[in-house]
């Protein structure tokens, strides 16, 4: 039997939104991958999973744990046992090849052009400019001498726009743009690694994001 806390279970929540499917695997470690491949992530919890559970929906499964308070979980060889007290709910485990589940290889970026620290406020600021504006673009872009995150249709020179500056930058210029439907973080501050080869890497205490990069 085990317990998911609370910091697990906004780490899954999370997750559902980018996969409604996921395999556990036995360790501490989460993983998921968008079904597009633009995103995937990785998670560390304080739990130890025994064995392989695959969830065909995941949100599906979160609402049944809210059923309880505070369920324990057992995981068996074909299906979780969630109970609390006089209550329990049997939920069966989806076959491992109806759902979309990331590789097993360590994900790197082919090259790192820039690396900064981003605050969450910045980030989540840019996000609710996106929306606000209605464009589908968050921009990291390099420009006299400066260096910026944005919120701005990448199709449209004309469009509205929305800018944090991050940093003083000397490097050579670029602009690297992420859609916004694939920035879907948890609230931390971030170290990010972005990659002219279409790749970006957000990076916090217990989670990280590999997440598509078009380059403008």
């Amino acid at each position: 039997m085990m317990k998911f806390c609370e910091d697990t279970l906004s780490v899954l929540k999370n997750f559902s939104g980018i996969n409604q499917s996921i395999l556990f695997q036995d360790g501490n470690t989460l993983k998921t991958i968008s079904p597009q491949k633009t995103v995937m992530a990785s998670a560390t919890i304080k739990e130890s999973i025994p064995s392989k559970a695959a969830v065909y929906d995941l949100s599906r499964f979160l609402s049944t744990l809210s059923l309880m308070n505070d369920p324990d979980i057992e995981f068996q060889s074909d299906k979780f046992v969630i109970q609390n007290g006089r209550s329990k709910s049997k939920y069966t485990y989806a076959a491992e090849n109806m759902i979309v589940t990331p590789p097993n290889k360590e994900i790197r970026l082919p090259s790192v052009d820039v690396s900064i620290k981003v605050s969450w406020d910045d980030i989540q600021s840019v996000i609710r400019a996106a929306g606000v504006l209605q464009v589908g673009d968050i921009a990291f872009t390099a420009a006299d001498g400066k260096l910026y995150m944005s919120a701005k249709d990448s199709k449209n020179p004309s469009s509205d726009s929305y800018d944090v500056e991050l940093s003083d930058y000397d490097g050579e210029a670029f602009d690297m743009c992420i859609k916004v439907e694939n920035l879907k973080l948890m609230p931390a501050d971030y170290e990010i690694e972005l990659s002219r080869a279409g790749m970006s890497h957000f990076k916090s205490e217990n989670v990280e994001y590999w997440i598509a990069v078009q380059s403008n």
